[in-house]
């Protein structure tokens, strides 16, 4: 870490700039929070003003918004800035992160590091969601450091980095529960480093793997009972027999299988289903180029010489691999950005592949130079292409201000769209006690359920069909709209007033 900016200041202090003013680009093109953010920022909110108890009943890993609401009152900015200059801190620690692990293994070459800053910078999946507000950052730069200085022990043998890798797995647990696994793999580490480095002292050894396995015990107790107990107690109460997480997981298997019995074939059939679509995403998140780099330097041992080291790292790609195929059996979804860790992981090696094709340039056969040169132009335009993150959002908080404008302070506001919630004056624990979504406004529909509120703000797309029918059923029912605010690409946001409106 140290060592990195003590050798070479001038390349980490750009790589710092360079990461800070891609954060201020993307927010300058995209301006309006992300869906997951609503629930960050809320959270965060509810904890500046002393509801914690609040806070944890609506999301029992709170953490992410707690570093957010701390960063709030030490900058004394609102919720949403701090967010964001938080989660561009996070970007430039995970950049220095990766950075430091491929200085260390290249033995600190000036060319690779220059084109590892390059590559992490430039990266389009990260680029992608620097404007973001989610804990993905968080944890991955907790991550990136606890593999630097896991990869840091095996080479010095020093405790201190021991100690350090243990802090920063602990600390990746609090922004994503993927951290537990790494933790639950401590005791596979040490008797790898037991075996390799005779120094260490037994006893040592065994109690901190003792400390380290039950604290991980504890904390996937935790998440699993409060992410799946309530759902197996509604299923044990609709008359299933399911007492277990495995129940649930085999529950879930068989309602992929459209209700067959399991067997090892057809469970086979769904497992490489899975495993198709965790490679897919992967590639999605890496490019194609980066990932055959990634395979072609494993192959050819390129950065990875040091025995120990290569094992440390098949290691972190193989669980990462391992939690995706889970999650996707477990889940009906695979969130793209879900895949970074592994991404990250893999893409440690591209540096060397590009050092290598740089070095051979001038002897190599002209086929292989024309292939090298396309997969680098390739991969310059791609980066270059990912600095468009615009989403046209804005309409989101022009509809937003007019509500704040022209309606009544204490008017009650539905909508299908959450961050449009958001940005009204709503109280916070109003922008929590509805779920803001398509469905959640037809059931309202269908139950009479929205002439509670006195006034629906529709987000509406005209290449929808369902939103098509939403908005004729409101203006059917309620009228025409008093205010539309459209976008360039055919979304608006419709207020509709209701009848208690008129009674406010």
């Amino acid at each position: 870490m140290y060592q990195l900016f003590r050798d070479r200041p001038f390349l980490v202090l750009f790589m710092i700039a360079a990461s800070f003013a891609l954060s201020a680009w993307a927010y300058w093109l995209d301006p309006v929070i992300n869906n997951d953010g609503v629930t960050y920022l809320a959270l965060a909110d509810m904890i500046l003003i002393g509801e914690w108890r609040a806070a944890i009943d609506y999301y029992s890993w709170p953490f992410y918004s707690i570093f957010i609401a701390g960063f709030a009152w030490l900058t004394q900015l609102n919720v949403e800035y701090s967010a964001h200059l938080l989660n561009a801190l996070f970007l430039i620690s995970l950049s220095w992160a990766f950075v430091s692990i491929v200085a260390d293994l290249s033995n600190d070459n000036r060319r690779i590091i220059i084109i590892a800053m390059l590559v992490i910078v430039l990266f389009p999946s990260i680029t992608k969601y620097r404007s973001f507000i989610i804990r993905d950052f968080g944890y991955l730069s907790c991550y990136l450091w606890s593999l630097f200085f896991l990869l840091r022990y095996c080479r010095t043998s020093e405790n201190k980095y021991l100690s350090i890798w243990l802090l920063f797995s602990a600390t990746s647990c609090l922004f994503r529960f993927e951290g537990v696994a790494f933790l639950l793999l401590t005791p596979y580490f040490l008797y790898i480093f037991k075996a390799e480095k005779t120094r260490q002292n037994n006893i040592k050894i065994f109690l901190l793997t003792i400390g380290v396995f039950g604290a991980a015990l504890i904390l996937t107790s935790w998440y699993i009972n409060d992410k799946y107990a309530a759902i197996i107690d509604l299923a044990r109460r609709e008359g299933e027999d399911m007492h277990t997480v495995l129940d649930l997981f085999l529950a879930n298997t068989k309602e992929k299988l459209g209700g067959s019995d399991l067997s090892i074939w057809n469970y086979l059939t769904v497992v490489l289903n899975n495993f198709g679509k965790v490679f897919y995403e992967l590639m999605r998140r890496m490019g194609v180029f980066y990932l055959l780099f990634a395979v072609y330097a494993y192959y050819k041992n390129l950065g990875l010489s040091d025995p120990l080291n290569r094992r440390m790292w098949l290691v972190f790609v193989l669980i990462n691999i391992a939690m995706l195929l889970v999650f996707s059996l477990y889940n009906t979804f695979l969130a793209s950005r879900y895949t970074m860790a592994s991404a990250l992981t893999l893409l440690i090696l591209a540096p060397f592949v590009i050092d290598r094709i740089i070095s051979a340039y001038s002897y190599i056969d002209w086929w292989k130079k024309l292939s090298s040169a396309l997969a680098i132009v390739v991969l310059i335009l791609v980066s270059i292409e990912g600095l468009d993150v615009r989403t046209n959002k804005r309409y989101l908080k022009e509809a937003a201000s007019w509500m704040n404008n022209n309606l009544p302070f204490d008017a009650s506001v539905y909508s299908n769209n959450r961050v449009l919630i958001h940005y009204t004056n709503q109280a916070t624990n109003k922008k929590l006690d509805h779920a803001y979504n398509n469905l959640q406004l037809y059931y309202y529909l269908n139950h009479g359920i929205l002439r509670e509120f006195d006034y629906i703000a529709l987000s509406y797309d005209e290449k929808s069909k369902g939103e098509d029918i939403y908005r004729q059923t409101l203006a059917f029912k309620f009228g025409a709209p008093i205010n539309v605010t459209s976008s360039e690409n055919g979304k608006h946001v419709l207020v509709f007033e209701l009848p208690n409106a008129k009674e406010s």
